[in-house]
């Protein structure tokens, strides 16, 4: 099997910091739920349009950004949108409203769906097909740190201190962060035409090369169903702890400190074996694992401590089936539209996500009486459905007849 270089694994952990923050930012809302919901006195559906936001503005972004974000070269694009993304960062930091809170969460959505998109789409560029599980298993090591590290930090900081803190903090790490690759990350002008077409043909080329692609929109799909049934369980699992299993807020950093250090183990190694198994097959493993804690996570009504982390980080690691995932729908991309179709992958990603949080918000029932949250467990089921239906789908843009014939090559050279 083809090992990294030494350049590219440095590059590889460079990126993984900036996902580090990028994701940081995102999911750091989530254990603040139960703070932030009484800090501003949210119904369930507020609470849940806090959440979609963000996902829903970087849908419609990623879609917008189609247009123009392979015309221009990779770093400098890359600096722009890490950029607004970080003063993004700085108005949640400041945010004393709930209206104030929602446009900054939408700002940042704009831009923090973009660098998904970019990071993703500079790794495509800069290995080949048989190095990208791995090179993808050390980019999602960003989210795997953030919960194991950043999310607790977090956590501690905004139910301890002021729920702005750790905001503030992402902010200036996010801005360390930019200088180090304004010096250090390379220029990439590959994907870039010499002689460019013009006119509404070649403006609009992009989504219609996309739309004209039946293997991609199969797999944009599947990646739909992927995301949507993950992120159904996401929204809500924190106030599910502390309302309906008796977790105080401070204990809830022991199951994202758990989840992301499980999570880091194992993304890297999800990597490697997906280039050396094959993406589609590790992908249906992992899937097929996440029922397990999916359905006792939201069915049993009563749990210890040590055993909602045993399944609670097992949840964690199955997330890690993004990897093979979006390695596969990398697989698709022509390297001359990679950033634009990484762009529609990032928008169908956020889109599923934020619809997913907003149908949570409208199928969880708050009991004013019990104060306790309801109809979790139909979200459990709903979750697991998606994902199999994912499965189904990923099967027609799956690798299984050319990792074989990759491998018989590598084992007769």
């Amino acid at each position: 099997m083809i090992s990294l270089n030494k350049k590219e694994k440095v590059t590889l952990y460079m990126l993984a910091a900036v996902s580090f923050t990028n994701i940081l930012d995102f999911v750091v809302l989530m254990p603040l739920g139960h703070t932030l919901q009484e800090t501003f006195d949210m119904t369930p559906i507020q609470w849940s349009a806090v959440v979609s936001s963000y996902t829903l503005a970087a849908s419609v972004s990623g879609l917008l950004s189609i247009f123009f974000i392979d015309k221009f070269e990779r770093k400098k694009m890359f600096l722009f949108i890490y950029a607004f993304f970080t003063f993004g960062t700085v108005l949640c930091g400041v945010a004393n409203t709930y209206d104030f809170l929602l446009f900054a969460r939408l700002f940042t959505g704009i831009f923090g769906g973009l660098i998904n998109a970019t990071l993703f789409t500079i790794v495509g560029d800069m290995l080949p097909e048989e190095k990208r599980g791995t090179g993808i298993g050390i980019l999602m090591t960003g989210f795997a740190v953030s919960s194991a590290v950043g999310v607790p930090i977090g956590l501690y900081l905004g139910v301890t201190i002021d729920w702005h803190a750790p905001f503030i903090i992402i902010a200036v790490v996010s801005a360390i962060l930019w200088f180090v690759c304004y010096y250090r990350l390379e220029e990439m002008k590959g994907h870039m035409d010499d002689t460019p077409t013009k006119g509404k043909k070649a403006f609009f080329s992009p989504l219609l090369n996309v739309l004209k692609n039946t293997k991609q929109l199969k797999g944009l799909f599947a990646l739909f169903l992927v995301f949507f049934g993950h992120f159904l369980l996401i929204p809500f699992f924190s106030p599910y702890m502390v309302k309906n299993i008796g977790f105080l807020d401070q204990q809830l950093t022991w199951i994202y400190l758990c989840g992301g250090l499980a999570t880091l183990y194992f993304s890297p190694k999800i990597g490697k074996w997906s280039d050396h198994h094959g993406k589609y097959h590790v992908f249906v493993i992992i899937s097929f694992i996440t029922i397990i804690p999916a359905l006792v996570l939201t069915n049993v009504p009563s749990m210890s401590i040590p055993v909602v982390l045993v399944f609670s980080s097992l949840f964690f690691i199955c997330g890690a089936r993004s990897i093979p995932a979006n390695a596969l729908i990398l697989g698709t991309a022509d390297p001359k539209q990679r950033g634009s179709f990484m762009s529609i992958r990032s928008a169908v990603q956020n889109l599923s996500q934020g619809l997913a949080s907003f149908a949570s918000g409208l199928i969880i029932i708050d009991n004013p009486i019990t104060d306790k949250l309801e109809n979790y467990n139909i979200v459990g089921i709903c979750s697991v459905i998606a994902t199999m239906l994912g499965v189904f789908m990923f099967k027609h843009i799956s690798d299984t007849k050319a990792h074989k014939e990759r491998m018989k090559n590598l084992v007769t050279k």
